[in-house]
Formats: C-alpha cells, structure tokens, sequence
C-alpha cells in the first residue's frame, strides 16, 4: 500500500510538472508569435502605407492599380489600419478617396455583415468600425442598431453616427436619448454635444415629440453647445408643466449667455418647485444680472439647501453689489441665511481680509474690520475664525481673534 502511494505521488508530481512546462512553452510560443506578428506587420506597414497615401493624393487612378491588385487576406489587417489613420487625419479631398477607397476594398460590406451577427461584441465591433470608416451610406444600418438588444452595442452605434455626422445621423440620436438608461441617454448626449451648432436645429424641431428624459437631456446639450440663438427658444421653455424641464431651462439660458433672460429668470426665483429656483439663481449669477440682488438675498432663507448655496453663489458673482448684501445678510432673523452669507464671505476671502484689518493704522479701518468679525461671530458661524486665531502669522490678530470667539461654540449654538 505505501509503495502504491508514493508511486501515485510521483506520477502526481510528474503530471503537474508536465502541465507546468506545457503552459511554459504555450506562453513562450504564443509571445513569439506575437513579436513575429507585430514585426511582419510593421514591415508590411512600411511597405503598404506609401502605396495607399499616394493614391489619396491622387497618383493612383484607383486604389488596386496603386497596390499592384486586389491585397492578399494577410494583407486586409494591415490595410484596415493604414486606411483608419488616413481617413481621421488627412485633409478633406484625400480622406474622401481614402473612404471611397476603403468602401471599394469590401470592408465596409464586411462589417455591415457584421452588425447583424448573433453574437452582440461582433456587432459592437462593427459597429465602432463602421464610424471610423467614414462611409455615410452606412447610416441608416447604424440607425437601425440603435434598436439593439444589447446596451453597448446601441452605444457603439451611437458613437459611429456621431462621427458620421450629418442631419440624418442626427435624427435618430436624438431619438435615442429615449433611452431608459441614464447612462446611456448622458453618453448619448456627449455624443450630441461634441457634434456642435449644426445640431441645434434638430434638436428644436424633435422636442415636441420627445419623452420627458429625453427633453432634459435636449435641454443639457444646447447647455453645452452654448448656441445663443437658441435663447428666445429657451426662454419659452420656463412655462413647461415639468419642472425638471423648467430646471433644465434655466440652466441653459445662462449657459449660452442670453442677457435678455434676466427678468424671465428673476420670475423662475419664485417657482414651486426648488430645482427651478436653484437653477434661475445660478444663472442670474452667470448672467451678472444686478437687479436680481434682492431676490437672491430672499432666497438665502430658502428651505433647500442647493437654493442656498446657488443663491450666495450669485451674489458673490455680483461683485461689490453683491459682496455687500452678503455682508448686510449677516444680521438677518433667519440663521440659515446668517450662515449661507458667512461660508460665501470667506469663499470669496472677504473675512480673511478683514480680519487682517483687525490692526489697522486706521481707526476707522480697524474699528470696521472688528464689527464685521462680531458679526460673523454672532451670525453663529465662525469655523474659519477659528482656524485663524490659531495659525494666523500675526499674534496680534491671534490674541485679538480669541477675545472675540466665544470660548463655548456650542453654548453659542455656533458652528465650530
């Protein structure tokens, strides 16, 4: 019995070693073909590329004279890269015979073939080449796929009519922000975006018959794509029945700088709904609309906090106007506004200012600089002060500072 034992032990070991030394091999072999591979292909390149860029330049009448015939199937590989660097970075005459080219040589059939394959990374693949191909007449295909089963598929496709371009690839983007997929909808709208002002025009015209998602994300893209044109379209867009259109809207309007917005804006502060508010505050603070100081300063007592902070933010924008109501902020009733004006004033640095100021030559300076700091201090919100009586440089100012911070925060009901 032991002799069997040590004999299945040693048959063991001898199998495992064996399977080690196979895999050894398979991995020396397999790295030795790639080098062998990506040398041939280099060579190949080298050899094929002045070929394919002499026919774009026009010296070839046709692409199969400049390569002496149709390319062996080892060849197509090497081809498929030259062409994809010529068609995204060649002037406009050379990559329209490169993609003309590319579409004779049978590869653009090839991966419309493809896109209709059972498994989803083939189509996925595909679908990715056919927009860097460049061959537009793939565009209602891509549309198609849009219609894919499989999410990256759809996204690929996306991307390719993105890289199309033109009105008809534009159409069924748009109607893709449909998409259930939050994701995916922004992903799709990236792709929007990057298309630039040519889009615009689409993007008004299909609104209407756009779900609600998709009419957030519509709004998101002419945010981004900063359009001024699109303004008084925009402006309309704050009467919706949905707030996160109205939102969205507002948003917008101080995305492309529409300076005629202000009033309409100022309106949107009173709104039901916060995101509303939230979003026509930061615009008025884009839009460096003045009359609007008071309003803002009013919702420096709103209940939601992003109200709050988009409303100090604004005022902050505002410059010396708004600094100013900051600053009469800070003995108002409502501690949520104390505080909000407080936390901007030393975002903007007007506290750490002021408190240099705390030993002024001027009487008038220093006796200013000490009220401002009271009232920071009785506004319940002096962290930042704080801070500053221990590692400001001038002792002076440390000892000044810790006459005036209470010695019990919490006692205080401030915030340390």
């Amino acid at each position: 019995m032991e002799f069997d034992v040590r004999g299945l032990l040693v048959i063991a070991v001898a199998a495992i070693g064996a399977v080690f030394v196979g895999l050894t091999l398979l991995i020396v072999l397999s790295k030795a073909w790639r080098d062998w591979r990506e040398q041939w292909c280099r060579r190949r390149r080298r050899t094929l590329e002045p070929k394919v860029r002499a026919y774009a330049q026009g010296v070839y009448d046709s692409v199969l004279s400049a390569l002496d015939g149709h390319p062996s199937n080892a060849d197509r590989a090497v081809l498929e890269e030259i062409f994809f660097d010529l068609i995204a970075g060649t002037s406009w005459s050379e990559r329209g015979r490169a993609i003309r080219a590319f579409d004779q040589l049978g590869y653009v059939d090839r991966y419309l073939d493809d896109l209709h394959q059972g498994n989803w990374w083939e189509r996925a693949s595909a679908a990715e080449r056919l927009g860097r191909s460049g061959a537009r007449r793939t565009i209602d295909q891509l549309a198609a796929a849009l219609g894919d089963e499989v999410a990256e598929v759809r996204l690929r496709a996306a991307a390719a009519l993105g890289v199309l371009g033109g009105v008809s690839a534009v159409r069924p983007l748009i109607h893709s922000l449909s998409e259930d997929n939050r994701w995916a909808t922004i992903r799709i709208a990236d792709i929007i975006t990057d298309m630039g002002p040519d889009v615009v025009d689409e993007l008004v015209a299909a609104f209407p018959e756009l779900n609600e998602n998709a009419r957030v994300a519509t709004l998101e893209i002419l945010a981004g794509i900063g359009d001024r044109r699109t303004a008084p379209w925009l402006r309309e867009r704050l009467d919706d029945d949905s707030a996160d259109v109205c939102s969205r809207a507002a948003a917008a309007l101080g995305a492309v700088g529409d300076t005629d917005a202000g009033p309409r804006l100022q309106q949107a502060l009173e709104h039901d709904a916060w995101p509303v508010r939230a979003m026509a505050a930061k615009s008025l603070g884009m839009l460096l609309y003045a009359p609007a100081i008071a309003d803002l300063c009013d919702l420096l007592r709103d209940r939601e906090w992003w109200v709050r902070i988009n409303a100090a933010e604004a005022l902050r924008t505002l410059g010396p106007d708004g600094l100013d109501a900051l600053e009469r902020m800070l003995g108002d009733r409502d501690e949520f506004a104390r505080h909000q004006a407080v936390l901007m004033l030393e975002e903007a640095g007007v506290l750490d200012e002021e408190v240099d100021r705390l030993t002024a030559i001027e009487p008038a300076r220093r006796s200013a600089a000490q009220m401002f700091v009271g009232r920071c201090v009785e506004a319940g919100q002096f962290g930042r002060l704080r801070e500053l009586s221990i590692k400001h440089p001038d002792p002076q100012i440390r000892e000044i500072l810790l006459g005036l911070i209470p010695a019990d925060p919490v006692a205080r009901g401030g915030l340390a």
